[in-house]
C-alpha cells in the first residue's frame, strides 16, 4: 500500500511517500513564512519525483500536533482533502512521537527522549518518553506546553538522563545540566520526519484526526483577555 504522510506541526512541514512501511522519498520544506500553504504544491511534486500517480495513494497519516495553530490547521485540512478526494482513509499520529522516535534512534539505552517544538510565547511543546522495543514509547509526560525552565525542573526530579531535540531544543539549551542533554545542531533528530508517522502508527495505531493544541490559540487567549478588560 502506498502511505502518503504529512506533518506541518512545525515551520519546517514535513512530507513523505511510502510503500508497504519503507520510506521512498521525502521533503522538508524550508522554514519559511507560510510555508504550511505550499504542502499540496510539495505534494506534487513528491509524487512526481517519485514516479507515483496520486490515484495510487491509498492511505494519508497527518501529524496532529501539538504545534502552532494555523500550520496545524493546514496539515490537517490538506490531508483530509487528500482523502476525500482519493476515497482512502486518513488517519492521526501524534507529532511529538515521531519526533520521539528519532531520538530514540541515536539514543543510549535507559535515556528518557524529550521531543520539544518551539512554541512562542517563551514555551515550547514537550512531552516525555521512554523507548522500548519495537518502536514502542512509553509515556512520561504527555504532550504540554510549559517554560522551558520548568521542564528542565521536571525533567530534574525524575533524576533520570534525557535527551532533548527538535526545533525548540535551543531554548532548553541554557538549562542543561549533565543528566539533561541537548543534542548538538547537527543531529538528524532534530528533524521531524513525517515518514516517522507511519512508524508510529504500525506500532501504535492510528488516531482519529484531531488536532492536539496543548494550549489555547493565541486568538482565543486575546478573545478572553479582551472579554475580562471589558469586565
Amino acid at each position: 500500500m502506498i502511505t502518503f504522510a504529512l506533518d506541518t506541526s512545525t515551520p519546517s512541514p514535513s512530507l513523505a511517500l511510502l510503500a508497504d512501511e519503507v520510506a521512498v522519498a521525502e521533503l522538508r520544506l524550508a522554514p519559511v513564512p507560510a510555508a504550511g500553504r505550499r504542502v499540496l504544491q510539495a505534494a506534487h511534486g513528491l509524487l512526481t519525483a517519485a514516479g507515483t500517480d496520486v490515484a495510487d495513494v491509498g492511505r494519508v497519516v497527518v501529524g496532529l500536533g501539538p504545534g502552532g495553530f494555523t500550520g496545524l490547521r493546514i496539515g490537517i485540512s490538506t490531508a483530509l482533502g487528500l482523502g476525500q478526494a482519493l476515497g482512502c482513509p486518513v488517519v492521526g499520529a501524534v507529532s511529538l512521537e515521531a519526533l520521539a522516535l528519532g531520538i530514540a534512534d541515536v539514543a543510549g539505552a535507559d535515556a528518557l527522549l524529550v521531543p520539544v517544538v518551539d512554541a512562542r510565547r517563551r514555551e515550547v511543546f514537550a512531552a516525555v518518553y521512554r523507548a522500548l522495543p519495537g518502536d514502542v514509547l512509553e509515556v512520561v509526560m504527555e504532550p504540554t506546553a510549559l517554560a522551558p525552565a520548568d521542564l528542565a525542573a521536571t525533567l530534574a526530579a525524575r533524576g533520570a538522563p534525557a535527551l532533548v531535540a527538535g526545533d525548540g531544543a535551543a531554548l532548553v539549551a541554557p538549562h542543561a545540566t549533565p543528566a539533561l542533554r541537548v543534542l548538538p545542531p547537527s543531529s538528524p533528530a532534530h528533524a521531524l520526519r513525517a515518514a516517522a508517522l507511519a512508524r508510529r502508527v504500525a506500532t501504535a495505531g492510528a488516531r482519529p484526526v484531531t488536532p492536539l493544541y496543548a494550549r489555547l490559540p493565541d486568538a482565543e487567549v486575546n478573545r478572553r483577555r479582551a472579554e475580562a478588560g471589558g469586565a
